[in-house]
């Protein structure tokens, strides 16, 4: 019997080691002729406050302005990225295709079949190089394709060996408008490495936003904001299959004898299913 307990206690011992030190090789990566049919489902609120004298706040008021002014928005874009074979030189045809993009009153964004193309490699993300869409704005065709592209560097994640426990953090440019101004902010996002499960790894995220607002033009402005989330890394196709970010930004402008503030709430939740 004590010999029964020995070996199952060493046995439990083992697994558990062997558990928190699995070395996870982490890395963002498109394969060749794969498919991954992506979605990314978002929601945002956003509330406006005024601030100021009684006198003041009454006449923003009796001109027919909420105070506090809330607008909430939504959004739906179901598409599929398909890659072709690799060639000589290690590069592959990439398509992207959208299959279903909604607005908060159920609106088309982009039309259904438009198609972007693009090379990718087994050592970097894709690069774009054309859109094909019918009776589409070129104004906001070209928009559709810078934001496409630029949505790329957001999943340049670096490669790194990681052990349970252990984290890596980015730090990413980003431009926000508000109002007429655009507002330059550094997002830090800092991934943890929760645990590891069959062939998916799970990550917490969080973030923290800061303002650039040294210029003198911007110094009545303070910006700031944060975010937490959860990503699920699929291990053999080297891929993010769930990415949800729930985000908090705050605004205050100060102009005059009036102070505008604006938080802005946002739940953003990014699936991919993979198949070959």
């Amino acid at each position: 019997m004590k010999k029964l307990f020995f070996l199952l206690f060493t046995s439990i011992s083992y697994l558990n080691y062997g558990q928190s030190n699995q070395i996870l090789d982490f890395k963002i990566h498109f394969k060749p002729q794969t498919n991954y049919n992506q979605t990314m489902a978002s929601s945002s609120e956003y509330e406006l406050t005024y601030e100021g004298s009684d006198e003041l706040i009454k006449t923003i008021t009796d001109s027919g302005v909420k105070n506090p002014t809330i607008t909430k928005n939504t959004s739906l874009v179901e598409s599929v990225l398909k890659t072709g074979k690799t060639n000589a030189e290690g590069n592959f045809p990439v398509v992207i295709e959208y299959l279903k993009t909604l607005d908060t009153n159920g609106n088309t964004i982009i039309p259904k079949g438009t198609l972007i193309y693009g090379k990718g490699s087994v050592s970097g993300l894709p690069k774009l190089d054309s859109i094909v869409a019918k009776d589409m704005d070129e104004t906001f065709k070209n928009s559709i394709f810078q934001t496409v592209q630029s949505s790329f560097a957001q999943i340049a994640l670096p490669e790194k060996k990681l052990k349970i426990g252990e984290s890596f953090s980015q730090e990413s440019p980003i431009n926000i408008p508000v109002g007429a101004l655009n507002i330059d902010m550094m997002i830090t996002t800092i991934y943890k490495l929760k645990n590891i499960t069959g062939t998916n790894a799970y990550f917490d995220i969080t973030q923290a936003y800061t303002a650039n607002v040294s210029s003198e033009s911007l110094n009545n402005i303070t910006a700031s904001g944060t975010g937490t989330g959860k990503l699920i890394y699929d291990i053999p196709n080297n891929y993010a299959s769930e990415n949800s970010l729930d985000l908090e930004l705050l605004f205050n402008v100060k102009q005059d004898e009036l102070g505008i503030k604006l938080k802005s709430i946002s739940k953003i939740k990014q699936t991919a299913g993979i198949t070959k």
